[in-house]
C-alpha cells in the first residue's frame, strides 16, 4: 500500500491522483492523506514528478502494537552515523512530543545517537525532508490513523519544491496579470489527460513550462497580446536550456479562435482564462465585479462557439475567476449557462469517493491572500 500526503486543496490533489493513476483502489481517505492499493512503487516513482498536488509519497502497511513496538519492528537498523529522522502523523491528531520521547528510546536501544528533525513538533515539510536527505536515508517515518487501525511507512518520494521555485521565479513577470501557480498548472495538465497541450490564453507561459517539464515535448500557444507571446517565448527558451521541445506560437485573440489556421487534432486545451483587471481591497466593489463578469461572458460565448465551429474534439481544462469581497463569494455565474450550451462537464472525482465537486461540477482553488480565486472545470464540447 502507498499513501499520498495531499496539498492544501486536497480535492484537486485527489482528482489529479485519479487522473494519473486510474487503476488505484482507495483504502482510506483524510483531507491530509490518501491511502491506496493496487499500484506498484515503480509506477508511482516513474510518474511522481508529474504530480503537482502531492507533497510526498509513502510506502505503508498496517501495523499493530504500541508506538515503541511499531518503530522497533519496522525500522531498518542497518544505519551508520548519527540517526537523523522525522515522524509525521496523519488522520487522528497526535502530539509529536510523545513520538519524540518514544522514538529516542527505541533508537538509543539500538546503539544510535538520535536527532529528531521535525520543527516545532509539526509534521515535517518537504523542504526539510530534502535538506536532511531523509528519503535517501530511509528515515522519514509516518503514522496514519484510521478508526482503530494504524498504518506505518517510510517516505519514498518528496516533491521538488526548489524546482517549482526556480521555474516560477525564473520567469519574466507582469504584476498586472494573474500568475498561475506552477503546481496548479501541473494539476490541470494531468486532469486534461493530454500529452500535447494548447494554451490560448498563454500569459507568462506557466502551462507551457510545466507541460514541457512533465515530459510533453510538443506545445502550442497563443495570446492576443504581443508582449505576452514574447514573454512566454522567452520564458520557455530559458527552460529549454535544460529541456528540448517543439512549439508552435502565434498571435490570436481567443475571442476569435475560429480563425486559427493550425489543426487542433489530438490536442488538449489547458488554460487559465482571462481574469480581466486586477482589483485591490480598496477598489473592489460589486459593480466592478459585475462589469468584469459581463465582459468575460461575451469573451467566452465567442470562445466556445468558435471551438464548436472548429469541431474541437479534445479535452478542455480551464479555470474561471470568482471573487471574494467582505467574506462573501461572487461566482462567475454567467459562465454556467455558456458551459451548459456548448459543453459536457466531465467528472473530476470518482462517484464512489467520500468527497465531491461543487454543484456545478468544478473544483476550487483558493488562497487567503488573494481576492480573485479560481474555479476549475474539465470539459468536452457537445
Amino acid at each position: 500500500m502507498f499513501a499520498f500526503e495531499l496539498w492544501r486543496e486536497f480535492k484537486l490533489s485527489i482528482a489529479e491522483i485519479y487522473a494519473l493513476f486510474p487503476e488505484i483502489k482507495v483504502v482510506f481517505y483524510h483531507p491530509s492523506v490518501l491511502v491506496v492499493d493496487n499500484i506498484t512503487s515503480e509506477t508511482l516513482l516513474q510518474n511522481a514528478k508529474k504530480l503537482g498536488g502531492t507533497i510526498k509519497i509513502m510506502e505503508v502497511k498496517e501495523v499493530f502494537g504500541d508506538n515503541y513496538e511499531i518503530l522497533d519492528e519496522n525500522i531498518d537498523w542497518n544505519y551508520e552515523g548519527k540517526f537523523h529522522y522525522a515522524i509525521s502523523a496523519y488522520g487522528e491528531k497526535k502530539n509529536l512530543k510523545d513520538y519524540l520521547k518514544v522514538s529516542k528510546e527505541v533508537i538509543k536501544a539500538h546503539g544510535f545517537n538520535p536527532r529528531f528533525v521535525n520543527g516545532d513538533f509539526k509534521n515535517i515539510s518537504s523542504v526539510a525532508i530534502i535538506k536532511e536527505a531523509l528519503v535517501k536515508k530511509g528515515t522519514d517515518f509516518n503514522f496514519i490513523y484510521w478508526d482503530d487501525r494504524i498504518f506505518f511507512g517510510k517516505t519514498i518520494w518528496v516533491q521538488d519544491i526548489y524546482g517549482y521555485s526556480n521555474r516560477d521565479y525564473g520567469k519574466q513577470r507582469d504584476m498586472n496579470i494573474g500568475m498561475l501557480p506552477p503546481k496548479l498548472a501541473q494539476m490541470m495538465i494531468n486532469l486534461s489527460l493530454g500529452n500535447t497541450i494548447y494554451d490560448p490564453f498563454v500569459g507568462l507561459g506557466t502551462v507551457l513550462i510545466e507541460s514541457v517539464h512533465m515530459g510533453n515535448n510538443r506545445v502550442f500557444w497563443s495570446d492576443l497580446n504581443p508582449r505576452m507571446v514574447t514573454t512566454a517565448n522567452d520564458n520557455l527558451k530559458n527552460l529549454q536550456k535544460n529541456l528540448t521541445c517543439n512549439h508552435t506560437i502565434f498571435l490570436q485573440n481567443a475571442k476569435y479562435i475560429h480563425e486559427i489556421e493550425i489543426g487542433l487534432n489530438n490536442l488538449s486545451i489547458v488554460t487559465e482564462g482571462y481574469l480581466w483587471e486586477v482589483m485591490t481591497k480598496s477598489n473592489m466593489n460589486y459593480e466592478r465585479i459585475q462589469k468584469q463578469r459581463e465582459k468575460l461572458s461575451d469573451l467566452y460565448e465567442w470562445f466556445f462557439s468558435g471551438l464548436k465551429k472548429l469541431n474541437f474534439k479534445g479535452n478542455i481544462v480551464i479555470s474561471f475567476p470568482f471573487w471574494e469581497m467582505q467574506w462573501k463569494y461572487f461566482y462567475f455565474e454567467e459562465i454556467y449557462a455558456i458551459l451548459e450550451k456548448y459543453t459536457n462537464i466531465l467528472p473530476l472525482l470518482p462517484e464512489n469517493l467520500w468527497v465531491s465537486t461543487t454543484k456545478s461540477g468544478s473544483l476550487l482553488y483558493k488562497r487567503d491572500s488573494q481576492l480573485v480565486w479560481r474555479e476549475i472545470f474539465a470539459l468536452q464540447l457537445k
